[in-house]
């Protein structure tokens, strides 16, 4: 723990509770309770010297005296140890109204904001700090910490060199100034750093775990690889090491060689959940079932392990197949466990707030952490994928810029790394016949991607253009994948490689513009971008959000997606003249057919339905939905969704509902997955979410003749419908506000004469515009990319 020590100067207790006080004035029941949580951390029992020593404090408040002086200090260390951080700055402040000139408290109280990323008030807490302690390196050193949680690499290395220069002994020191370095990108400044924390303690696991991190970075792989085996040789029993290892084999594509190390551990670490954990990261890709049951073991070995708990959790809410509303529900009380082992939420949030709001329960997932907290943690830690669950969450433009800014972070740090080993490229040539275009996804297979691109591969300009499409699938190929194989100029899938080297296959091609259809989606390779293997690149179709590397230079937009400003964009926008997508017949065919008449007409009653993810649903979301089904007399709300299926799902969707005024059976559950089209027969008006709309869904509804209304607003993700509506001649479904949402669905619900010549003339519309011709979609998506190329 950084700042708990003050390097320098004296060395204040603060790694662990002893009861240093003034015996013969402390009051008997305090002294009693700071022996037994002495005693309690002496065990291993943090919890109880926490409990012990809040006993301490509130006893004091109830009966003044002289109060220890290391109480609120070691209250708050423990707290701050345990992730309850508002707790521990509470206990900090109590503690240095009673003693302002202290120090210790002083210091603590500036790591303690740091970790609640409160970094102005972190570094002025530190400043006072300091001026109470000139001698001590604390608060340099943690005001560090905190320039590089920010990526603020130059004021960094300012502070860590101060640290290093006055006590260069310290291996410490020389490991952040080292980690400083690599953030700015001077890798042998870094690596020198690095090398002498690893002479200082050669012990210490992080230092060795840091260089094979930059020569990671740097490409040398091989050398990493070298460098983990020497700390292994002298550390095998290392769990971080051992983990570091696997992270290293899979970073660089050798998923055997992974599993058969992972496959080793238990002889070595017998009994370890963790163990477990990683062998099922090993095989999850190939074999979600495997990877289940070594997690479930994981559990079972440790039952109390938030780790364990976390990642069956999310495994289990992501394994498909007959039992997926078991697993779903499943997945739902793991998540509720591990919320109530508490501790530190951050880790897993990902994964136990996609759960939770999958299943609708919006008070426990409000309990992970707040939209601003989540945004910048996982911009920070590089969880990119994460931010993709951020969108539905928007409530105003602090939280669009944030999360705008959140992307552009992460993208500097992937274009940063990409920098340090740069790919060969070959020339670019100034002249040639026709343009080589290159799209990049592993869903170019029976997937909605396809859907989208299938129409561009069939039906692009062959005089003028070539096509390369690279795949990373490693699911093996389907009838699409293969067709799409034979239609382009050259088809290139490498399920098992790394992201260097897949830039490196791309550049060797000689493209003149690279497309990236996948974002952060399972199998795809964002990061491929950042090497830049194309001299021009955007992004389409995959990710409804700005990617964040400069290296993607446009995005492509229609003139009803694009945002209202285009500073909500990062990349500059590339705009196709109608439509940003076409029916293509692989999604969008009469296989389906739409049934005679209206659902009301069959049914006897209107139904308003959904079939958009829950990760797209809010609280606010469902109400709004409730305002409309309470208006029309007599209507019915349907999901068509595999989490239809789930007891906790309905059971908190109609919990929403009852509260706003719609009783329970009113609402109704079809639980599918993949055969769900047939059932937009059982809806007369599909309601979008907000504020990510629906894209996919949409297309989907309208194909089927089903009317959306939609809540427009001024971001990408905010507006895909707009397009999808605008583009079939439904604009006036896209509306500005809740109340004009509501007012417009019900309209709609009144108007049965415009509902059945919909359901009925919809599709044949569509086939007559841009959302529905081919032809008129390539030559705009062409005439893009000519302006793109120049």
């Amino acid at each position: 723990m950084s700042g708990t020590k003050r390097p320098g100067g004296r060395h204040p207790r603060a790694t662990q509770v002893t009861p240093r006080m003034q015996a013969a004035k402390t009051a008997p029941a305090v002294a009693a309770l700071m022996q037994q949580a002495t005693m309690a951390q002496a065990s291993g029992d943090r919890a109880g010297a926490i409990a012990a020593l809040t006993a301490a404090a509130e006893h004091l408040g109830k009966a003044p005296g002289p109060v220890p002086r290391s109480l609120h200090h070691d209250l708050g260390l423990l707290l701050l140890q345990a992730n309850r951080l508002d707790e521990s700055l509470l206990r900090i402040r109590q503690g240095m109204a009673l003693a302002p000139q202290d120090f210790a408290l002083a210091n603590l109280q500036g790591v303690v904001l740091k970790n609640l990323r409160r970094y102005d008030d972190a570094i002025s807490a530190l400043n006072a700090a300091e001026v109470l302690d000139p001698t001590s390196l604390s608060p340099a050193f943690n005001r560090g910490n905190i320039h590089l949680a920010r990526r603020d690499a130059a004021a960094a290395i300012a502070e860590f060199t101060r640290a290093v220069r006055a006590q260069p002994e310290n291996a410490e020191y020389h490991r952040q100034l080292g980690s400083a370095y690599r953030v700015a990108g001077q890798s042998e400044p870094a690596l020198t750093a690095f090398n002498r924390a690893r002479i200082l303690k050669p012990d210490d696991h992080r230092v060795w775990i840091d260089i094979v991190g930059l020569l990671d970075d740097l490409a040398r792989s091989a050398e990493a690889a070298a460098v983990l085996d020497q700390a292994l040789a002298a550390m095998p029993t290392s769990r971080p090491l051992c983990e570091a290892k696997l992270a290293l084999l899979r970073r660089s594509a050798r998923a055997a060689d992974a599993l058969a190390f992972a496959q080793s551990l238990p002889a070595r670490f017998p009994g370890a959940a963790w163990v477990q954990v990683q062998l099922a990261r090993c095989v999850m890709n190939a074999d979600r079932q495997a990877a289940n049951a070594y997690l479930r073991e994981a559990v079972r070995l440790e039952p109390e392990n938030p780790e364990a708990v976390a990642e069956l959790a999310d495994s289990l809410d992501r394994t498909r197949g007959p039992q997926e509303a078991a697993n779903i529900e499943e997945a739902y009380a793991l998540a509720r466990r591990r919320l109530a082992l508490g501790g530190n939420m951050l880790q897993h949030a990902r994964a136990i707030s996609s759960i939770l709001n999958r299943a609708c329960d919006f008070d426990a997932a409000a309990t992970v952490g707040t939209f601003e907290n989540l945004t910048r943690y996982w911009s920070e830690i590089g969880y990119i994928s994460a931010l993709h669950y951020q969108m539905a969450q928007v409530r105003d433009d602090a939280q669009r810029h944030l999360l705008l800014e959140a992307h552009r972070a992460w993208g500097q740090a992937v274009d940063a790394q990409a920098a340090r080993a740069p790919i060969a490229r070959p020339a670019v040539r100034t002249s040639r016949a026709k343009i080589r275009l290159g799209l990049m996804s592993s869903d170019l297979r029976n997937h909605p991607v396809a859907y989208f691109a299938l129409p561009l591969i069939e039906g692009y300009d062959r005089t003028q253009f070539e096509l390369y499409c690279y795949s990373w699938n490693s699911g093996g190929a389907d009838w699409v994948q293969n067709r799409i194989a034979t239609l382009c100029d050259g088809f290139r899938l490498a399920p098992v490689i790394s992201d260097r080297d897949a830039a490196s296959l791309i550049a060797a091609d000689g493209l003149d513009m690279l497309i990236e259809l996948g974002g952060t989606t399972h199998m795809n390779k964002l990061n491929v971008m950042a090497y830049k293997p194309a001299p021009v690149q955007a992004s389409w179709l995959g990710y409804p959000h700005s990617a964040g590397p400069a290296s993607i230079d446009y995005i492509m937009v229609d003139p009803y997606n694009r945002p209202t400003d285009d500073s909500l964009l990062i990349e500059k926008p590339l705009e196709l003249a109608r439509s940003w997508v076409v029916l293509g017949h692989l999604g969008f065919n009469d296989r389906i057919t739409i049934v005679p008449g209206t659902p009301e007409q069959r049914a006897g009653h209107l139904t308003f339905g959904t079939m958009n993810n829950p990760y797209k649903f809010t609280r606010t979301v469902i109400e709004t939905w409730a305002r409309a089904v309470r208006t029309v007399e007599g209507s019915r709300f349907v999901f068509v969704r595999p989490e239809a299926n789930g007891v906790a799902f309905q059971a908190n969707v109609r919990a929403v509902f009852e509260h706003n005024g719609v009783a329970p059976e009113r609402i109704e559950f079809i639980g599918v997955r993949g055969t769900h089209m047939q059932h937009y027969n059982r809806i007369d008006i599909a309601l979008d979410a907000f504020p990510q709309t629906g894209g996919t869904t949409t297309c989907e509804a309208l194909w089927m003749g089903v009317p959306t209304v939609s809540l427009v607003g001024p971001t990408f993700f905010e507006r895909l419908s707009n397009s999808n509506l605008t583009n079939a001649g439904l604009g006036d479904l896209c509306v500005g506000t809740l109340d004009a949402y509501v007012d417009t669905a019900v309209a709609l619900a009144a108007d049965q004469p415009r509902r059945l010549a919909l359901r009925h003339q919809l599709r044949g519309t569509i086939r007559s515009v841009a959302l529905g011709r081919p032809d008129l979609f390539v030559a705009d998506f062409q005439d893009a990319v000519r302006r793109a190329v120049g």
